[in-house]
């Protein structure tokens, strides 16, 4: 059963996930069944016309194939017409079912709009991830029954998905259908959608995109889906030939490049990520690279930008300082700060200069989750605060006529921001997300579509005994997960309708959206209590509890800057990591208060009450290793794991449970606190999450599986 809504091909009793341009691939061929169709039809359909190597469509047909339970030999399902195409030979044959109307849209079951707060944290998170299964707003829809046993080269095509799903696959089309509800109340926008031209369909990810100042070429960072390190390319829009920037053996790693205005140099950041960071000048002629400046190895910048012979880019003096706009000049290496100062947040993190090059739009950090837009003028040295958002941006680009600015929205798409009249303007509605927008100085704008990293959730019934099997995912990031401790139900955190909201999941696969948000809120930390009743865990860093059966949040009161939730000896006490006040502490609150019960540690990170003895378990921020604390007395327990976060551990009846990475797999490790002895389960999947583990009072197991993603570069007309 093919499932084009959810990127599955479900067959005996099993999923199987495509990637987005795969499944778009196998949905022109079923389109198209029993008449071969041709590699120039698949690229003009699925790419749009983009430079495709043969060995990407062998790849997606053989991934098809696999996909199918076909195989090139027999050719039960696809076959190769040799010097022709593809043609799909298997039977076709629409579901009969429920067809998804627009009265479908709606949903009875959400929590009101809740004003999720907006507060400093100051304690460094991990990225986060991930993908997804239902429409936005729809009622609650009875998991697929499992399909029968089919027979070679028969194919049943879910036509629910299908219904305004199916073209949007394909080209990408409109989805504001689907996002209605999640649009942001706070920020009326018109729309003026653009076109998007896809620039780029190489095997792997493509960031940091920017146009040539005539337009005819696109340099940008690439790196293979199982690569770590990037190396700057340089593609011909004309003739579709990419070749690299710089093959010199001092090449490592390079990010962010940007153009000189005659478009003869390219500057980019060449960085190893352990203590060597170099600004670099590259001679497009001579292909001579010199070294124009260094920068702190902590050095995360989303854009470097020359203007004559300046170099503008960020630096910084460690992880902990501000982070800073710095000007170079290319002739004689003088090296100037030009940011004014900071108090708040983490400082200058992105830039871009506007067309006429007369001024340049700032990223500055306000705290982990505002961005502040500013732009500076050159010719007077003003700064000016334009538009702040409660979330992270990337980068910022400038429309052409330098009247407005173009930044990622929070539901995943792009829009414009008038700097005279404060309107608001979408650009984009499609499918999937787009990023980093950049410009040159012809005003051209180019964004990234897609995610580099997806995240879906897998279940393992009885560790040591099966293997894990997929369980929530969908295609957008399904990430945070949590299982009650009688496995019925599994909470988790999804972007699947644009924002970030809390789903639930049912034992029969049932999914239900749990919150309404209508602003960018970073969910973090979720976890059952004891009974199974509510969830708790951090909104933008504000801890809260949830009640499941009524659909209402309730937010802690005064605790506003909290991490590590976990649930205390009764269902209305909380343990949670406090840096309120400047102190960071390991306490034990009530829930229904905030006030503070009892401190735990005074130097605890990470703490959890095992119920059956009593005893509290926590990790330090300055020393390593695992320690109790039973009326007072702290004791170490073990000094073979130190937990970080308190998604990533698990205790329970005298055993202490972690995942540890040994080797290139992953083990589930069950640690006896009574006498230090350790057992590992082997893991029978890769790339596991280390920092999400949930588990049931059986020991039933939820796990985070991350896989790198490909990404594409289009140009925004």
């Amino acid at each position: 059963m093919v499932i084009p809504e959810r990127c599955v091909i479900a067959k005996n009793g099993s999923d199987t996930k495509l990637e987005l341009r795969v499944m778009q691939v196998l949905v022109c061929l079923l389109e198209r069944a029993g008449r071969p169709v041709s590699r120039d039809e698949l690229i003009r359909e699925v790419w749009r016309g983009g430079q495709v190597s043969d060995n990407a469509i062998n790849r997606i047909i053989a991934q098809l194939r696999s996909a199918l339970g076909d195989d090139a030999r027999s050719q039960q399902v696809i076959q190769t017409v040799p010097k022709v195409g593809y043609l799909l030979i298997a039977e076709v044959e629409p579901l009969e079912g429920q067809v998804i109307t627009p009265s479908d849209l709606t949903h009875s079951s959400e929590v009101p709009n809740a004003a999720a707060p907006v507060a400093p944290i100051d304690i460094e998170d991990n990225q986060q991830r991930s993908s997804s299964t239902m429409s936005p707003d729809i009622k609650p829809v009875p998991a697929q029954p499992k399909p029968a046993q089919l027979k070679p080269g028969r194919l049943i095509l879910a036509t629910y998905a299908l219904v305004g799903v199916l073209l949007s696959l394909l080209a990408f089309i409109v989805w504001d259908t689907l996002t209605q509800s999640d649009k942001s109340k706070a920020e009326p926008v018109q729309d003026n959608i653009a076109s998007l031209l896809p620039l780029t369909s190489l095997e792997g990810q493509e960031v940091d995109p920017v146009l040539s100042p005539d337009g005819k070429k696109l340099a940008f960072a690439f790196r293979d889906l199982k690569a770590k390190e990037w190396r700057v390319l340089l593609q011909d829009l004309t003739t579709g030939q990419v070749s690299l920037a710089d093959n010199s053996p001092t090449a490592y790693n390079q990010r962010y490049p940007a153009w000189s205005d005659d478009g003869g140099h390219l500057a980019y950041l060449n960085f190893d990520g352990k203590g060597r960071c170099e600004l670099i000048l590259l001679d497009l002629l001579t292909r001579n690279a010199k070294v124009v400046s260094q920068c702190d190895k902590a050095t995360q910048s989303s854009a470097l930008a020359i203007r004559g012979q300046e170099l503008y880019f960020v630096d910084s003096d460690g992880v902990e300082d501000f982070k800073k706009i710095y000007q170079v000049n290319l002739n004689t290496l003088k090296k100037e700060q030009l940011s004014r100062p900071h108090s708040i947040g983490r400082g200058d993190y992105g830039l871009s200069l506007s067309p006429d090059k007369s001024q340049m739009a700032v990223l500055r950090n306000l705290s982990w989750f505002d961005t502040q837009l500013m732009v500076f003028n050159f010719s007077t040295g003003e700064w000016r605060q334009v538009l702040k958002v409660g979330y992270p941006l990337k980068s910022i680009a400038w429309s052409a006529d330098g009247k407005g600015l173009i930044y990622r929205a929070e539901e995943g798409q792009l829009h414009r921001f008038d700097l005279d009249t404060k309107d608001r303007v979408r650009l984009t509605k499609i499918l999937q997300e787009i990023n980093s927008p950049r410009s040159n100085s012809k005003g051209q704008t180019v964004a990234v579509v897609g995610e580099l990293m997806e995240e879906e959730l897998w279940h393992w019934s009885a560790p040591g005994n099966t293997k894990p099997e997929p369980w929530v995912s969908s295609s957008r990031r399904d990430y945070r997960g949590a299982i009650s401790p009688d496995g019925t139900l599994t909470a988790f955190v999804s972007n699947r309708t644009g924002l970030p909201q809390i789903w639930l999941r049912q034992l029969k696969g049932e999914e239900i959206k749990l919150t309404h948000f209508d602003r960018f809120s970073f969910i973090d930390e979720l976890i059952f209590s004891p009974n199974g009743k509510l969830l708790a865990g951090t909104i933008n860093g504000a801890a809260f509890t949830l009640d499941i059966a009524k659909s209402a949040i309730h937010f802690i009161p005064g605790r506003t800057s909290v991490r590590n939730i976990s649930f205390g000896m009764n269902d209305d006490e909380l343990v949670l990591f406090s840096s309120e006040a400047g102190k960071r502490q390991l306490q034990l609150v009530d829930m229904r208060t905030g006030k503070t019960l009892n401190l735990l540690a005074e130097n605890g990170f990470s703490g959890k009450f095992d119920r059956a003895s009593g005893e509290f378990f926590y990790s330090k921020m300055n020393s390593s290793g695992i320690w109790s604390l039973t009326q007072g007395v702290e004791t170490q327990v073990t000094d073979k794991v130190t937990p970080l976060f308190s998604g990533g551990w698990h205790v329970a009846q005298g055993k202490i449970w972690y995942l540890k990475g040994d080797e290139g797999t992953t083990k589930l490790m069950e640690l006896d606190v009574n006498n230090d002895k350790e057992f590992a389960h082997p893991i029978q999947i890769t790339n596991v999450s280390m920092n999400t583990l949930s588990m049931t009072n059986n020991n039933q197991v939820l796990l985070s599986v991350l896989a790198n993603a490909n990404t594409d570069i289009f140009l925004v007309n």
